[in-house]
């Protein structure tokens, strides 16, 4: 926690003395994003198959190095998120248990409007395209298959993940548009809520903070987590154009080297700038996604796998003993209370298992389980904080949702009945399994 201390800090104190000490930040972060989206086009440009051994790494190496660039400047996020969750919700506590605001809004209520998101995430952007879309197509049916078209060169990235990249077609949008012109009754409606809902929120928090009348300290840090939460969504943005366009280098790169392309993620890029010269042992990278780690010291950085992976993950990951509980607690991140079947997400590949109204449940969300969201009637997470996928995704979409409980995936299990009230940040088992 040592970094994390020294990142928050860092910020708090830079906060002291300008206030605008976040917009800043990505202003100077904004010329690497541009650098890295402006390669990703060229890169999606270029005939890769066309290209030397030595052309392909070069394109490789200045990939990854607009890629570092853009990740390594909005490092800062995460140890400001890590560190100050809890802190700004303690603060907010101290200022409404003194102020006659509690004798009409929850504490959780007070905290879920403070910490709202006032920015349009990518999955709203998506949203709205495809709304406007629907309008279109309601009026001139005929533009339909151009207007698909045009949508999917937008947001054919928005299911990738951390690892994979699932490049989403016409017919996927095309599905999703007679979903939207098949249920909702008025799409022009819809657009304006989806679109109004972060002024609605920026509206909300402002008239709130006047109220309780915050101090300077506690405003500067609910304006840097909501300037992050921005930032934190435009970088996700960017980590799932990176997924599509390195599976593309190393989909070229892995048929020289007669090596899948799954397999070569699970090397360093400077392995990989090395692969024509040194062809690895395809049995190593099978092992290392087995069981691997990447690791860093101060000797730099290095990949290992088995025993010696195990060893590090066992010295990382001492479990506590967890006590036989009936309800634990967490940050609100949504309000609503509801009761429903416990479904555990451990992956992407798990989602399908989410049936209507089921409580999702999972060490933290990603966008590629947002279809088991719109599904879900609550959302239970152990890590994440006020800037994570799952509080903005489950406020966009009304359902309650509590983060950060660091339990929920070890205490609950698969259909047991729980209670999610998400106005006193409580899960409470009704009937175990």
């Amino acid at each position: 926690m040592g970094a994390i201390k020294k990142i928050y800090t860092a910020v708090i104190e830079g906060g002291k003395k300008n206030p605008n000490l976040s917009s800043d930040l990505i202003k100077e972060w904004l010329p690497a994003e541009e650098a890295f989206y402006k390669k990703c086009i060229e890169i999606g440009k270029i005939n890769l198959s066309k290209l030397s051994d030595k052309e392909l790494i070069a394109l490789h190496d200045q990939f990854v190095k607009v890629t570092l660039s853009k990740n390594s400047t909005s490092s800062i996020i995460d140890g400001f998120a890590l560190g100050t969750d809890q802190m700004i919700a303690d603060k907010i506590r101290v200022v409404y248990d003194k102020h006659p605001v509690k004798d009409k809004m929850r504490f959780t209520e007070v905290f879920s409007t403070l910490t709202a998101p006032v920015h349009l995430s990518f999955i709203n952007e998506a949203e709205i395209g495809l709304l406007k879309v629907a309008l279109k197509v309601q009026k001139h049916s005929k533009d339909k298959k151009k207007l698909l078209e045009e949508h999917q060169k937008k947001f054919f990235w928005t299911r990738n993940n951390y690892v994979d990249a699932h490049v989403l077609r016409v017919k996927y949008f095309e599905k999703e548009l007679n979903k939207i012109l098949k249920v909702k009754k008025d799409i022009k409606e819809e657009l304006e809520r989806v679109e109004n809902t972060p002024k609605e929120n920026k509206k909300n928090k402002d008239k709130l903070m006047k109220e309780l009348k915050l101090y300077k300290e506690l405003k500067f840090l609910i304006k840097t987590s909501e300037d992050f939460t921005y930032w934190q969504d435009e970088r996700k943005k960017g980590t799932f154009w990176t997924a599509h366009y390195a599976s593309q280098l190393l989909e070229e790169i892995g048929k020289r080297v007669d090596i899948p392309a799954h397999n070569l993620k699970y090397m360093s890029p400077r392995e990989v700038s090395k692969i024509f010269e040194n062809k690895p042992n395809i049995n190593i990278l099978k092992e290392r996604e087995k069981n691997g780690v990447l690791y860093w010291d101060k000797e730099g950085h290095e990949a290992v796998y088995g025993q010696e992976c195990t060893n590090i993950r066992n010295a990382i990951l001492q479990e506590k003993d967890i006590l036989d509980i009936d309800d634990f607690r967490g940050l609100t991140a949504s309000l609503g209370r509801v009761v429903g079947k416990v479904k555990i997400v451990k992956s992407a590949k798990e989602i399908d298992k989410v049936k209507e109204k089921d409580i999702l449940v999972a060490v933290m969300t990603r966008p590629d389980y947002v279809p088991a969201m719109k599904r879900a009637a609550a959302v239970v997470t152990d890590e994440g904080g006020v800037t994570c996928h799952a509080a903005i995704v489950t406020r966009e979409l009304g359902i309650p949702c509590i983060i950060g409980t660091k339990i929920a995936t070890k205490i609950l299990k698969d259909d047991m009945t729980v209670e999610v009230n998400a106005n006193h940040g409580i899960v409470r088992i009704i009937r175990d399994v």
